[in-house]
């Protein structure tokens, strides 16, 4: 039975009043410890109680398990874990791996859909989750609710609800108060502006925070207590591991690669206190209660307010005997960020970030700065009629204003080391769409043609239909509406039907030539339908009955060939009896093993050892040496 604190029960009721306002996907703003997990399984436990499913979606395994727990406590109803490794359970309760419903897309029945750590719902697995479930309420839970690319959480979540402060909590002893030890020069880094640090820029600041000088500030404030440390990269937190080791300390190390058992069982051994020492790089700052935690060494620098307060939370829950929580920040984020207790303003609105940031755009509409998501850029192949070419135009919806703007990188796409990508302004250009079933690729020798210096005696009218029949010879699959732009390209559409025409009569001629099918399908089987199409329209109909018969005559013979012969009669045996096969389809086969199509048998003669036969499509002489082949 769940027993509720005022400010978690105001909680619920926010919610529950929001929701009968018309308000159907709300977010829930309450310090870490502050007991989110706790307050969404109370709303769960009146959904249950109606027999209407509850879907809750986490990105850990340890807020997984944590949430089926509490929501077993509080619904009296066994969730089933929608995740690999784990059975599946029929319940009115699922909790699931936001990774493996995304890759499933198989989504449990519900009517409230709960979401863990809600600052990652503008991600495209998140999105597409919460598409499926147009008509549940949605209930969006975190301690920070803001993201640090630019995006904000309006298109996703209808309202932000906020709960009482992290300072109130502390005075409240529903959190622990905490000591902040700070005021080290070890940082002697460029601190970027709005964004946080690259990958790189934390792997060169890795040296202003060495492992021997975590030991000494450890062993100066907080020796002997259960400590988490937080590390710039997997390699140094290995190395503070090892120096905290080679003191004889029992320090372990976790990071995102290391195996799922293992990392249960270094867990376990912290919370149980066989391990004093746990440092990581990017794991413990979500998802991870062990309310006995003592000390958090921030060891690595950021500008993000969420990861800073993430990390400080992980130790200002209570525990008994536990009088305050030691913060040794090595680093100068409470300086820039904020100390834990501060008072903050949270809203769903974007915050515009660092501009120097590799792949921010700035929304020539309102100015705002973010860096586009890759699933919310659009891509289309355009011709930019100034330069005469074909380039990829990029576009995205401003995640401020929403109006969507585009842009092209200089040189194509092609960005070579570390060079950042030259951004083109897209005003003043002219540009004409290239439509999706057009590939500028084959287009390349009619855009050269366009292109040559020497254009007065090429650019006849003349000159530039040889370049489209030389285009499509040379392009068997080329389409019609390809033949139509490459029209456009050469300033020729005024006249776009009768060059289509003209194209097509071209290759009716050269069909004409063919005296056999096979001849017919080497010329016409790269052929795009709709060319085809175009050009059977403008076949006359004594060429169609041509053609017909050549596709009749070669199926027979096919057929003849893919299957047993039903009767081979030599000349003399057909020539005893001659009546039973009039009506009979006919073909010769050669010694040569060749088959010829005949036709049907109406008359039969023999002259000389030679054999007339008579069919429908006319007579022919037969050799005696030939075989007749007949299909009765």
């Amino acid at each position: 039975m769940l027993t509720l604190r005022d400010y978690q029960q105001d909680l619920v009721s926010q919610a529950t009043n929001a929701w009968s306002s018309g308000k159907r996907s709300l977010l829930m703003q309450l310090s870490t410890g502050g007991g989110k997990t706790v307050i969404f399984a109370a709303i769960a436990r009146e959904f249950v109680s109606k027999f209407e499913g509850v879907l809750v979606v986490a990105h850990r395994e340890e807020l997984i398990l944590q949430a089926a727990s509490k929501l077993q406590t509080a619904t009296g109803v066994i969730p089933g874990i929608v995740k690999a490794g784990y059975k599946p359970v029929d319940s009115l309760v699922q909790v699931g791996s936001i990774q493996t419903l995304a890759r499933r897309k198989n989504y449990p029945n519900a009517k409230l859909v709960i979401v863990d750590e809600a600052h990652h719902a503008s991600a495209a697995s998140y999105r597409n989750l919460l598409s499926a479930y147009p008509q549940a309420f949605i209930l969006g839970v975190t301690a920070t609710p803001r993201r640090e690319d630019g995006y904000g959480l309006r298109d996703v979540f209808d309202e932000l609800i906020c709960s009482i402060s992290t300072k109130e909590l502390i005075a409240l002893g529903y959190l622990t108060d905490y000591k902040l030890i700070a005021g080290f020069k070890y940082s002697q880094h460029k601190v970027p502006k709005k964004r946080d640090f690259t990958t790189k820029e934390l792997a060169e600041v890795a040296q202003d925070y060495k492992p021997e000088e975590v030991l000494r500030q450890w062993n100066k404030f907080c020796c002997g207590q259960k400590t988490i440390i937080f590390a710039v990269n997997v390699a140094h937190s290995k190395a503070i591991a090892s120096q905290f080791k080679s003191k004889g300390m029992a320090c372990e190390h976790l990071d995102g690669e290391t195996p799922q058992d293992e990392r249960r069982e270094i867990l376990d051994r912290f919370r149980s206190g066989e391990t004093q020492i746990l440092t990581n790089c990017a794991i413990l700052t979500e998802g991870f209660d062990c309310p006995d935690s003592e000390a958090a060494i921030i060891a690595r620098p950021t500008t993000s307010v969420t990861l800073w307060l993430q990390m400080i939370g992980r130790v200002l829950r209570p525990a008994p005997n536990k009088s305050h929580a030691t913060i040794i920040d090595m680093t100068d984020n409470w300086f820039r960020l904020g100390r834990p207790c501060e008072n903050r303003e949270w809203s769903l609105d974007p915050v515009s970030c660092d501009p120097e940031t590799i792949g921010t755009r700035c929304c020539p509409s309102c100015h705002h700065v973010f860096k586009p998501m890759p699933v919310m850029i659009r891509t289309t192949e355009c011709f930019n009629v100034t330069r005469s070419e074909f380039v990829t135009t990029y576009e995205t919806d401003c995640a401020n204003c929403g109006k969507s703007f585009r842009w092209v990188l200089e040189e194509g796409r092609q960005i070579e080391g570390d060079r950042a990508p030259v951004i083109i302004s897209t005003e003043a250009i002219e540009w004409q769409e290239v439509p999706p079933t057009v590939r500028s690729s084959l287009l390349l020798p009619i855009i050269e043609f366009k292109n040559r210096k020497s254009r007065k005696k090429s650019n006849t009218f003349r000159a530039r239909m040889d370049t489209l029949k030389d285009w499509m010879l040379n392009h068997q699959d080329v389409n019609l509406d390809e033949i139509k732009y490459g029209i456009y390209l050469l300033e020729m559409q005024s006249f776009e039907s009768q060059i289509v025409s003209a194209l097509m009569m071209n290759m009716i001629r050269a069909m004409r030539e063919v005296k056999d099918w096979d001849g017919i399908t080497k010329l016409m089987s790269s052929r795009s339908p709709d060319v085809k199409k175009a050009a059977w329209e403008l076949i006359d109909l004594v060429e169609k009955k041509r053609l017909n018969g050549l596709k009749e005559e070669h199926m027979l013979i096919k057929s003849i060939e893919d299957k047993q012969e039903k009767s081979l009669l030599t000349i003399e045996e057909t020539y005893e009896n001659p009546s039973i096969f009039i009506g009979c389809t006919v073909v010769v086969k050669k010694l040569d093993g060749s088959v010829k199509f005949i036709g049907e048998l109406t008359s039969y003669d023999s002259i000389n050892g030679n054999v007339t036969i008579s069919t429908q499509h006319g007579s022919r002489i037969a050799q005696v040496r030939e075989t007749f082949v007949y299909l009765p």
